[in-house]
This record gives structure tokens, C-alpha cells and sequence, in this order.
């Protein structure tokens, strides 16, 4: 994942600041562990500000900044709220408080081809909340794992067209992590917050955020607060935004939203071999 950054300087170099401070997690280097939160999370925030290091002198102006889930807190990097440092130490310790407030295995289903109104009944029957709205007819539910097959079942019986389990072990954006909000909001006041350079949409209200309260608000609630992921897009497109970039890594963002909306332009940084192509993708089509 971070092979194709080091050839840019401006990505090497803030790598090497990270691990000259020591801001990596003691034994982030073993694959064995990767997949854990509390190594996973700040890996991926590092991989996003290396490459918004790359990308952010050659990109035009940005409307806005938006991130889902774990990248919302990116997202504030990005728009200049916090640090580097920051936002790794942030990562680490959100990681580390959601596992935590998951004792017992938990586990994240994405239900597709029902709508909200048909699923909640279900989801409240078999004691499992909703997580996330990508869309109309396509919702994340959070739950203990005991209750998945009960509620995979209830939900294909319904008419549900798909019903995937994501490789995750903790149930976020749900009640079920009210203590990791606890702790996480601790930690965040303990942050340094500076002038937004562009606003970022809360993940839960796809409201604007441009201050310290806002952005605390905002990144605390949605560890136990579902994410409007469709709201997002919706506050984006109303704003005028037509030119979409999406960092990853991957590009489920992007497939989500040319699926709902042909008619703009996005695009993920996978797609490009060169880093700087992205940025003079962008500028051209915005010009």
C-alpha cells in the first residue's frame, strides 16, 4: 500500500518525520497484526496524509472535505484541523478504544435491495442497529455476533438481494460503543484544532464543521452514532460539487457515488499510476 508513495519526496519525508518521532505503533511492521485496530487505523491515516502531502500543492481549491468512518478523521488533516502527529496518536487510541468496548464478538452486515422503513422493524426484532446508510436500499447494521445468523435469515426472508458480513470484529457507529465514544472524546480535547482551510461534512449529520467544537462533536458521536454516508453525497452535490477525489485506499467510494450520480465526475487515486496525474485530473476537469 505504501510502495507507490516513496518515490514522491514530500510522502517519503513525512513517513520518515513519523517514524523519527516514534508515532507508529510498536510493531505496526508485523503483518500478524496489521488487521488490528489499534495498528490498522493509524497505518491507513498515515497512508491518507502521505498522499494528501503529494496531492494538496497541485490540486485546485477544495469546496469541501468528507470522510467515512475512520476517514472523517483524516478528513480533518486534510482540511488542516490537526496535525500529522495528531491525527496518527488520534488513530492509534480510537482503534484501541473500540476493541476494547468489544469484550464480545461483534460483527457488521451490509443489507442491500430493502429500504430503511422495511429493515428497522427487523433490526429492533433481533436486537441490531443500524450503522450506516450508503443508500436508499443499501444500509450497514452493527451487532453482537450471536445475532447475525438470526438476522441474515429474517432479512432475505423479507426480500433483502444481498446480505455481506465485513471482515470487521467490532460493531461501530452503533450504541454498542458508547464507552469508546466516552474515551475518544477525552482524548480529543487534549488536541490542538486550527482554522479549517475548508469544511468538513459531519459523518453523522452531513453538516458543515469549520471549528474545534464541531469537529469534536462530530468524530466522537460517530463511533456510536449511525453514519449518513448518502446525506454526505447529498450535502456535497447541493453545495455544487461536481469533481470528486477520493484518496482510499480503494475505490468504494467513488463506485458508490457514480452509481447514484453518472453525471459527475470521480474518480479514486487507485486509478492513477502517477499521484500528481490525479491533481491535473482534477484541475482540468474543474477548468
Amino acid at each position: 500500500m505504501f510502495e507507490r508513495l516513496r518515490k514522491y519526496p514530500e510522502a517519503l519525508a513525512l513517513e520518515q518525520a513519523i517514524r523519527t518521532a516514534g508515532l507508529l505503533p510498536e510493531g505496526a511492521s508485523d503483518p500478524a497484526v496489521l488487521f488490528q485496530n489499534q495498528f490498522a487505523q493509524p497505518l491507513i491515516c498515515l497512508y491518507q496524509a502521505m498522499a494528501w502531502a503529494v496531492l494538496a500543492p497541485a490540486l485546485p481549491e477544495v469546496e469541501l472535505f468528507a470522510g467515512y468512518s475512520l476517514g472523517e478523521l483524516s478528513a480533518y488533516a486534510c482540511a488542516g484541523m490537526i496535525q500529522t502527529g495528531d491525527l496518527l496518536r488520534l488513530a492509534m487510541v480510537r482503534g484501541k478504544v473500540m476493541s476494547e468496548a468489544a469484550p464480545q464478538p461483534q460483527a457488521m452486515l451490509a443489507v442491500l435491495g430493502l429500504s430503511a422503513r422495511r429493515l428497522e422493524p427487523i433490526a429492533r426484532a433481533a436486537g441490531v442497529f443500524p450503522a450506516i446508510r450508503n443508500g436508499e436500499r443499501h444500509l450497514i447494521f452493527g451487532m453482537p455476533q450471536a445475532c447475525v445468523a438470526a438476522f441474515r435469515a429474517a432479512v432475505l426472508s423479507a426480500g433483502a438481494t444481498r446480505v455481506v458480513q465485513l471482515p470487521v470484529s467490532v460493531a461501530a457507529h452503533t450504541p454498542l460503543l458508547q464507552e469508546a465514544a466516552a474515551a475518544f472524546r477525552a482524548e480529543l480535547e487534549k488536541v490542538p484544532v486550527f482554522p479549517a482551510a475548508a469544511p468538513v461534512l459531519s459523518g453523522i449529520s452531513a453538516e458543515r464543521v469549520y471549528n474545534r467544537e464541531g469537529m469534536l462533536a462530530a468524530l466522537s458521536a460517530q463511533i456510536q452514532q449511525t453514519i449518513d454516508w448518502q446525506g454526505c453525497q447529498e450535502t456535497a452535490l447541493a453545495s455544487g460539487c461536481r469533481v470528486f477525489l477520493e484518496l482510499g485506499p480503494g475505490d468504494s467510494l467513488v463506485r458508490m457515488l457514480r452509481e447514484d450520480c453518472p453525471d459527475v465526475e470521480a474518480r479514486a487515486l487507485s486509478e492513477f499510476h502517477d499521484l500528481k496525474a490525479a491533481a491535473k485530473w482534477a484541475g482540468a476537469k474543474l477548468f
